[in-house]
């Protein structure tokens, strides 16, 4: 009788450390697993908002560049220059110039500050500012002859901060729930630990009875 209980009692003890590995290492793989979605989640959210602030200044900018086509073609300077003044009343917008197709300037807004482009150079680059971009793009008519091109400056990192606040919310948010479940299936996993247990003792109990 003895020896059979010994046996039960050591059959426990290997039964509860194979659950207890099985457990770590699922544990183990969950949070490599949810590492690796969140880093990759975060870098592909947050160069969907850059693109999406990219697409935004170019919009801005192809809509000037419309309008300046029939201002360019009537010699209208006056309403070129309200056009840029028009443009740079965007919150995110730092600057905007128009140029003929010789690459005179015709009217800028006020503090414009011509960017370098930088097509084809890493941004990684030092030197090289991530906060703004330069947008340009060109002026044409109906036949499509080139008049000039508009160049804007925009705050692409700017214009991009609140969608990206609201990401990094949403992230904490989640992040938490994470928490609050992981503490719930552990405390879970403890009463069921007590409950086998005391089913154990009990029945041991009754064996001996």
């Amino acid at each position: 009788m003895d020896t059979m209980k010994n046996t039960q009692a050591l059959d426990l003890i290997t039964s509860s450390k194979n659950r207890r590995l099985i457990r770590l290492i699922i544990a183990a793989a969950c949070f490599v697993t949810l590492t690796w979605i969140a880093f990759n989640t975060s870098f592909r959210s947050h160069q969907l908002l850059h693109n999406q602030a990219h697409q935004a200044a170019r919009s801005l900018a192809q809509q000037t560049a419309w309008n300046a086509s029939f201002a360019m073609q009537s010699q209208a300077l006056d309403k070129l220059e309200k056009l840029t003044k028009n443009l740079a009343k965007d919150p995110y917008v730092l600057g905007a110039a128009i140029y003929d197709h010789q690459g005179q300037l015709l009217t800028k807004s006020e503090g414009f500050q011509a960017e370098p482009l930088n097509q084809g150079i890493a941004k990684q680059l030092p030197g090289i500012s991530k906060l703004k971009d330069a947008i340009v793009l060109p002026i044409l008519d109906a036949d499509d002859k080139p008049l000039g091109f508009v160049n804007m400056v925009y705050l692409t990192q700017d214009a991009m901060s609140e969608s990206h606040h609201h990401f990094h919310e949403l992230g904490r948010m989640v992040l938490l729930m994470l928490i609050i479940t992981c503490v719930f299936t552990w405390q879970l996993g403890r009463a069921l630990k007590r409950w086998e247990v005391k089913r154990q003792i009990l029945k041991s109990e009754q064996d001996d009875a």
